[in-house]
């Protein structure tokens, strides 16, 4: 039986939202994914946003779908999101269904808050690694 993820805003660090799944990324988890990014965007208008899946521990199509709608409810284009996902199973579904040419994908928090900025070009080009 699989367990429900649970996912929180665990804190702010150098600009970026961070938010840590824990379980299943499924359907649930995706709902109340898109339903805290939409709520935390209406409060501040443009933020950037790491969706950290270290602690995930499965991957439904409707979690993958989930990730993609969070960048547009992030803010005008401007906004960036990144996703924490070392090797292991979760990483292989992320490939497999070919999020990373969409969206840039870290084996860390360190890595992805490392990273530079991505620049408008960027974004429009897709992922940046």
């Amino acid at each position: 039986m699989r367990t429900m993820a649970e996912f929180l805003a665990s804190h702010w660090e150098s600009g970026w939202a961070v938010t840590e799944i824990k379980g299943a990324l499924d359907t649930a988890t995706a709902r109340g994914l898109c339903d805290f990014v939409a709520a935390a965007a209406e409060h501040r208008h443009l933020f950037h946003l790491i969706v950290d899946l270290t602690e995930a521990t499965d991957a439904d199509a409707d979690g993958i779908s989930s990730l993609t709608s969070l960048r547009p409810l992030l803010g005008e284009g401007r906004a960036e999101l990144r996703l924490v996902c070392p090797e292991g199973r979760v990483k292989r579904i992320l490939t497999s269904s070919g999020l990373p040419q969409i969206l840039p994908v870290y084996p860390s928090l360190d890595a992805a808050l490392a990273a530079p900025r991505a620049t408008s070009a960027d974004r429009a080009e897709g992922a940046v690694q």
